[in-house]
């Protein structure tokens, strides 16, 4: 008995260890632990997410902007050297195309071409800067609608001298106000804009008829020409309501009246009336005096 008793007061015991994280164990989630966090992480998704969204297109929207202001002292110093403005680029021209970024016709000896015209986009190798420079955030060229065409081939601003004021002795009754009257497009902020009207925001008849109008069509695109030449006609996101159709590319200069005007709004989000494009319109007397070539006295 002693030897047997001897035998198992000498066999030890061993017990299976516990995993535990405090002695370097693996651990692991359960079910239910792993819905928690998903659940957590959809919540702040659901409250911090348009919010990013938000700030992202408020971005995008600025640096929009910024790019047509510098898009605008480009206009000024070519109108400077050559004492017009450039005829459209035309968006349907791929890339590889010679003429793709250059005013049509190339170069600008002539009145600007219908395909320019129609569809109309800042002509960047003309200005002498890149297409990044003509895109917007979008990467959706800028639309350029310029106050030209057969329609007004003897008022042209770009033809030959159209830019140079510097002829008209402001002194002289009507001189100038007459010049301007028979230049430039009206801006209005409703689709409905009778001459005169509360939505007419510029009118040759008030002597700050628009030179020309540059428009980003904001993040849903549609009307607008992509890089690639392809016309934007399906929309990317909301809308288009009806203030966007006014400024679509892809379409002849409105000229004619009572049709004779783009449109320049507030950002709209409401679907009946989305509107998200951003407009730049410089006056033709602005334009003019930026290139050093507004009235003066003999």
């Amino acid at each position: 008995m002693s030897g047997s008793s001897y035998y198992f007061s000498s066999v030890k015991t061993t017990r299976p260890a516990r995993c535990s994280p405090g002695a370097g164990g693996v651990g692991g989630f359960t079910l239910v632990e792993m819905a928690l966090v998903l659940l957590i992480v959809g919540l702040l998704g659901a409250v911090f997410l348009p919010a990013t969204n938000t700030m992202l297109e408020n971005s995008r929207r600025k640096e929009t902007r910024a790019k047509l202001e510098a898009l605008e002292q480009a206009m000024a110093r070519f109108v400077m050297v050559n004492r017009r403005l450039p005829c459209p680029a035309d968006g349907d021209l791929p890339p590889g195309n010679a003429e793709q970024g250059l005013e049509q016709p190339h170069p600008g000896t002539a009145a600007c071409t219908g395909p320019g015209l129609t569809n109309g986009v800042v002509p960047w190798k003309t200005l002498g800067i890149s297409q990044g420079d003509a895109t917007d955030a979008w990467n959706t060229l800028v639309t350029y609608r310029v106050w030209a065409g057969a329609a007004v081939a003897a008022d042209a601003l770009t033809q030959t001298n159209g830019m140079n004021m510097s002829t008209l002795d402001p002194s002289v009754a009507g001189a100038v106000s007459g010049w301007l009257a028979s230049r430039g497009f009206r801006v209005c902020n409703a689709v409905a804009c009778p001459a005169g009207g509360a939505a007419e925001l510029a009118s040759r008849t008030a002597s700050n008829g628009v030179a020309y109008v540059l428009i980003s069509h904001g993040a849903n695109r549609i009307g607008g020409f992509s890089t690639e030449g392809d016309y934007v006609a399906a929309v990317s996101g909301p809308g288009p309501g009806p203030l966007e159709s006014i400024n679509f590319n892809a379409a002849a200069v409105r000229t004619a009246g009572a049709n004779d005007f783009y449109v320049d709004a507030d950002f709209a989000e409401n679907p009946a009336a989305y509107y998200d494009d951003i407009v730049l319109r410089p006056t033709v007397i602005s334009v003019a005096l930026a290139a050093g070539l507004g009235p003066r006295k003999p």
